[in-house]
Order: structure tokens, then sequence, then C-alpha cells
């Protein structure tokens, strides 16, 4: 039986453990992160050359998170009409937090992987592709796994890039329905056109508090597919797309998330 991770298509350079040069090159490797502070991508950081981020052998898919420059976003007026059934002094204080976590959540750089969901048994070869990226993004250097969950139609690796992340992750031939989405908060007014948020908005207790709102969003960052979340896939498999970006489509269900 091959090994669970086949480590030398995704393995790192033991040039830092071991003080004695490889006799030959790797086929793939993550360079140390010393030049740059865990910073929200996005920002100012030194970052290498793009020629410098590890590739694996015997592929020519890949998915390539590159640093992206900052976004800027108008804030929006209160709208006159109701939210669920929140009073006016409760749609005042929804509209606040919003706008505050909005803010927060512009210079994050936030993914998930989605991977076919797994049979009830699944078999050492369904699990490799999970397995590896896995491996590969939680010892990635200025990358940071936030959650892992699981729908009735996938499996998500969910993770937050940092300045000077040099994440790159290239894809078996044989690895086939694995899709790459980016990760937003979205805007208040967006999220009031969300029926999601609508049932949300009331059920909640009233009045609003920040202190029960900050429980909530607490939540909310550990499941990347919460009605807070926009989504849109990143097509970057093969030569499809362009690279662009498909429309916005939240991801909701029944996720069970987990923190690790």
């Amino acid at each position: 039986m091959p090994p669970f991770l086949n480590m030398r298509r995704f393995s790192r350079s033991s040039s830092v453990h071991n003080p004695q040069a490889p006799q030959s090159p790797p086929t793939s490797f993550t360079p140390p992160l010393t030049h740059a502070p865990m910073m929200p991508n996005g920002t100012s950081g030194s970052h290498q050359d793009s020629h410098s981020r590890p590739v694996s052998a015997n592929t020519s898919s890949s998915f390539d998170f590159a640093n992206r420059p900052p976004t800027q976003y108008q804030m929006s007026t209160l709208p006159s009409n109701v939210v669920g059934n929140l009073s006016r002094t409760d749609q005042i204080v929804l509209r606040h937090f919003w706008d505050v976590k909005h803010e927060e959540n512009k210079t994050r750089d936030l993914h998930f992987l989605k991977f076919p969901f797994f049979s009830q048994y699944p078999s050492h070869q369904d699990l490799i592709p999970y397995c590896e990226v896995y491996h590969l993004v939680k010892t990635s250097p200025g990358a940071k796994i936030i959650s892992l969950g699981s729908t009735n139609n996938g499996v998500y690796i969910g993770f937050e890039l940092f300045s000077g992340s040099q994440l790159h992750i290239d894809m078996d031939d044989s690895w086939h329905n694995i899709s790459h989405h980016r990760v937003t908060f979205k805007a208040y007014d967006s999220a009031l056109k969300d029926q999601t948020s609508d049932n949300t908005f009331k059920s909640w207790p009233k009045p609003l508090t920040i202190e029960f709102l900050e429980e909530q969003y607490q939540r909310w960052m550990l499941d990347l597919t919460s009605f807070c979340w926009d989504t849109a896939e990143v097509r970057e498999l093969g030569g499809s797309g362009n690279g662009e970006e498909s429309g916005p489509c939240s991801v909701q269900g029944d996720l069970k998330d987990e923190m690790l």
C-alpha cells in the first residue's frame, strides 16, 4: 500500500532542519517565512517572486494563491424598510455592528477548497487528495486552517492567508471535482436581500445587544459558509475560466463545522 501522504509530491526543503545540503533538489518545497510577519493578505509586506513558489512534479494544473491589493468599499446608509422583526433601535445596533465587522474583514484573504463528499466507507485513494492538500496548507508558512466542514454535497478545508504567503497547490491529474472558493464578508445591504438572513434576524432574542452579536460572529468566523459570507468560485484548473471568479454564490446547508 502506498504511503498515506506522498511526501515527494508535497515536501518542504530539509535545509532548514539539516545543515547538510541534499544530494538532489526536491520536487517541491515551501521556503521558510522569515521575511514577513503574519499580516492580513492584501496589506503591504514583502513577498518573493512567483517563480520561488513551490511546484510539484508531473502535473500542469495548479491553484495559485497570490496576494491581492486592498479593495476600497463605500459605506451605505441605513435602509428605511423593515428588517425581519427588528425595531428601529435594533436595526441601528445591527447595522453598526455589521459595518464594523465588514470593515475588519476587508483585508482578510479567506478561502476554502471543496472536495467531493466522502462515501460512508471511503477508500485510501478517495482520501489522498484531501489529506495531501490539508497537509500542505497546514504546514505552509503564511497560511492558517480555520475549519473543516461537510455538507450533503462536499467536504471543505477553510483557511486564511497572510502577507508573505507563498501557498501554491499543484493538483494531480487524477483528482477530480475539487473547487477553490474565495470568501468575503457580505455588505449589509447584500445580507438584507438574503432570505436566510431575514429568518436568522427574526430568530434572535430582542432587544439586540453588541455582546449577543459578538457571540454570533465568533461562530460565523469558524464557518466560512455562514450566511454572512459571500463565496465566489475561482476557476484555476486547466485553462478554462482564465482565473476569473464567477458571481457570488453563497454556500448554505447543514455544515458541521469543526475547529482544529
